[in-house]
């Protein structure tokens, strides 16, 4: 960990196409993972990311900033952390932080399964969550035929089982087919 302009305490985080990224300890300590190696003193040089690229880190690290808590207090209780995350509602930006995070989500699935990948592996709840609500919402009342297009999913179904299947519950295979609401 090493410190920089206005006395801001920084931590570097470290791609695994071997980019480096310097960030705020109080963005990144939404992370639980990171937050308990800085605890642990684990962190005090580069911290490794095998499991992140470049790009899905830049857009992590962009949540994280948006929606960093700027409370001192170590002592926070977690419910308190969840219940006011990002701190919006004390510095009034509110419609500011929700038109960033229809901004933030509105990229391609594969895009936003690689943000929720990363959410996982750094322990960071609220993003995980958020994430994983989108790409749901995208999923929606879908029929199987576009699930499985979206998600690269090839049938392996014999027309024999799905016909049963359809025959058994219709509703299964109702729904629109892959519209604009999916990609965006």
């Amino acid at each position: 960990m090493a410190e920089s302009e206005g006395k801001k305490k920084m931590v570097t985080l470290k791609s695994n196409d071997d980019k480096e990224f310097e960030v705020e300890v109080t963005a990144i300590i939404q992370s639980k993972m990171i937050k308990n190696m800085i605890e642990d003193g684990c962190a005090t040089t580069v911290i490794p990311l095998p499991n992140i690229d470049s790009k899905t880190l830049t857009k992590v690290i962009e949540y994280l900033n948006k929606h960093i808590t700027r409370d001192e207090d170590e002592d926070e209780d977690e419910d308190e952390e969840e219940e006011d995350a990002g701190k919006a509602a004390e510095t009034g930006e509110e419609e500011d932080l929700k038109e960033f995070d229809e901004q933030f989500v509105s990229v391609d699935l594969e895009e936003l399964f690689d943000i929720i990948m990363a959410a996982n592996y750094l322990n960071i709840h609220e993003l995980m969550e958020f994430c994983c609500q989108s790409a749901a919402d995208r999923l929606k009342n879908k029929s199987v035929r576009a699930v499985r297009e979206m998600l690269n999913i090839t049938n392996d179904l014999t027309e024999e089982e799905e016909k049963a299947i359809i025959d058994d519950a219709p509703w299964v295979f109702e729904g629109p087919e892959i519209d604009d609401t999916v990609n965006i």
